[in-house]
Formats: structure tokens, C-alpha cells, sequence
């Protein structure tokens, strides 16, 4: 009898697994983004307007954390991609439902830490963006890009970048 309750348990709990939830929802309704466990997390952007289709972004078997800009027209996705490390991806999002992921973002990031800071991301753990902030004006994007050194506990870096979300090019934040 216990063994047929455990069971049943394991099998009621991979079901809720695999409920859709919602995990960031625009302000204004016009979207929002689900995600599914099947093994990886299945997420997927999904607008209230009906005609426009759902947009599947890469999956992961972790699940993402999402921050949308103020003007919904600009998604950043952090997520977990291994013991110690994460990755960022910036997506587009346009009003014909169009949503185009910003190539090489997260490289884009690290290869301006590399270049600003004492310790390279090589000889990083724990790495991934610490903080995000969309400017007023809609134009950019302020991320910290931090890491803990993989060889001297308490000791690591961070790394604050602007990323000017019109011309797609990224500095070092003076």
C-alpha cells in the first residue's frame, strides 16, 4: 500500500511539473512569458493578441529570469546554464509580433569585462548579470556583469556596461 502512495505522489508531482506558469508578464497585457518542465523548461512568449504567434525562445534546463524594458519593446533573459555560470540574452520584441534575439549578446558583455577588468571570465565562477536597469529615455540598457574568482575565496569582479539598444554596440560605463 505505501509503495502504490509513493507512487501515486511521484506521479501527481511530475504532472504539476509540467504545468504551464507564468514567469514575467509585460505591464500592459500585450504578452506575457509561460514555462513548461519537460525534462528542460519549455518557455515561451505568448501575446494577448491572438493573431500574432507564440514565440518559442531557446530552451534551457534551467529556467530563465526576465526583465522587460518599459516600452515592452526589449526583453532581457538570464538564465542558468551550468554549475557557477549563467548566460544573458536581449531579444527584440516588435509590434508585428516579430522577436529576433540580439546574436552574441552575452560574448558581447564578457568581451567588454575582459577588456576593463583585472580578472578574465575564464578565471571566473559564479558569473552572470547581478543588475539591469532600462534608461528613462528608452535608449539603453545598464547591466553589472559580476564573477567570483575561481582561485581566492572572497575576491572577484564587477563589471558595469551600457548597452545602447539603437545602435547595438556596448561600452564600458565610465
Amino acid at each position: 500500500m505505501t509503495l502504490l502512495t509513493i507512487a501515486a505522489l511521484l506521479a501527481l508531482a511530475a504532472a504539476s511539473l509540467a504545468d504551464e506558469t507564468i514567469a514575467a508578464k509585460a505591464t500592459s497585457g500585450q504578452f506575457h512569458i509561460t514555462q513548461e518542465y519537460h525534462g528542460d523548461f519549455v518557455e515561451t512568449l505568448r501575446f494577448a493578441n491572438t493573431t500574432l504567434p507564440s514565440v518559442r525562445l531557446s530552451g534551457m534546463p534551467w529556467p530563465g529570469n526576465y526583465h522587460i524594458s518599459p516600452d515592452e519593446h526589449w526583453l532581457l533573459r538570464t538564465q542558468k546554464t551550468g554549475s557557477g555560470e549563467s548566460i544573458a540574452m536581449l531579444y527584440h520584441i516588435e509590434e508585428n509580433g516579430r522577436v529576433s534575439e540580439i546574436m552574441g549578446f552575452d560574448d558581447l558583455l564578457w568581451k567588454i569585462s575582459d577588456a576593463t577588468s583585472r580578472l578574465n571570465k575564464k578565471d571566473l565562477y559564479h558569473t552572470g548579470v547581478s543588475e539591469v536597469a532600462w534608461s528613462k529615455d528608452k535608449t539603453s540598457l545598464e547591466i553589472v556583469v559580476a564573477g567570483t574568482n575561481a582561485s581566492k575565496d572572497g575576491d572577484g569582479i564587477e563589471c558595469r556596461i551600457i548597452y545602447d539598444l539603437k545602435s547595438n554596440k556596448a561600452l564600458p560605463k565610465p
